[in-house]
């Protein structure tokens, strides 16, 4: 199944096999990031206007387990085994248990998020648009560390568990230790990153605002490389066996050769793509701004 948040605050669950609707359920407001399904839930959140909560639905049915009012959420909910993170537009972090929606704890990091939480081994890392990366405690949420960097990082950072990839606005790609917090290198890009990061073995994948795919080698950021696709672009790359997928507000998805940075298809859409290609196995999804989700084979 695929679950899809739409803008005119629903959730809708689709066969995976035919694209064939499941069900459609209203909820309290726009869903800006996508829904997550685990085990027999979704979970989803909305944002502020008219009412900013988390929510559980049951997969089969799609009906409400839970609902807590948490203010508005724009950024990608975060799990852990035991609760779901949501880090809301004004500032706190709430983690609410995924069985019940009862608040294990709340902590206020002052600015808001747009990038999602990303658990790691160490706790859970957030960056607000205040320009401050924290490593909360996954059991308080209590600061563990906090970190200012050069931009701000609207884009889900990549992690191995032991670091962070992150991009910001000005257009700069971090490596950054944890559970420290510590800037391993920073590697500038000249154009800002609004998407999420990717790691793939050894290299970091990052798209630029105007358009520009940068690889860049763990080990050796000095030896990075970049190849000017010339499609504007608010998502994230995502790297697949043979290459890596961009997709753009133009409507524009391209694979780019992972030897030899050549274009090996390109195909356009009539509306803008704000999420980055989903590969499932041998599937493709893509879903545009006008309300279509595609799955490719």
């Amino acid at each position: 199944m695929v679950a899809v948040g739409t803008s005119d605050r629903a959730v809708v669950l689709l066969d995976r096999a035919n694209g064939q609707r499941i069900w459609h359920r209203h909820v309290p407001g726009t869903v800006a990031a996508g829904p997550l399904i685990v085990g027999a839930f979704v979970y989803v959140a909305t944002q502020a206007v008219p009412d900013g909560r988390v929510l559980a639905l049951r997969l089969k049915t799609g009906r409400p387990v839970w609902s807590v009012r948490t203010g508005g959420v724009s950024a990608p909910l975060a799990l852990t085994d035991s609760s779901v993170i949501a880090a809301t537009d004004r500032g706190p972090v709430v983690a609410l248990d995924r069985a019940s929606g009862e608040k294990r704890w709340e902590r206020n990091l002052g600015r808001g998020t747009r990038a999602g939480p990303v658990v790691v081994p160490s706790g859970i890392a957030v960056a607000t648009i205040g320009d401050t990366l924290y490593l909360l405690d996954v059991g308080t949420g209590a600061i563990r560390a906090r970190l200012a960097t050069p931009g701000t990082i609207v884009g889900t950072p990549a992690t191995d568990g032991h670091r962070l990839f992150a991009g910001t606005t000005a257009g700069h790609l971090l490596t950054i230790t944890l559970p420290d917090l510590t800037v391993l290198w920073d590697r500038p890009v000249r154009d800002a990153v609004y998407g999420a990061t990717a790691v793939a073995g050894d290299t970091l994948y990052a798209v630029t605002e105007r358009g520009t795919l940068w690889r860049v080698p763990l080990t050796a950021p000095e030896r990075a490389r970049s190849v000017a696709l010339g499609i504007p672009a608010t998502a994230g790359p995502t790297p697949v066996a043979n290459g890596v997928l961009v997709a753009g507000v133009t409507g524009d998805v391209v694979l780019v050769d992972a030897a030899t940075d050549s274009v090996r298809w390109h195909t356009r859409h009539r509306a803008p793509i704000e999420v980055a290609p989903i590969v499932n196995g041998r599937e493709l999804y893509l879903v545009t701004g006008n309300g279509i989700v595609e799955a490719y084979r």
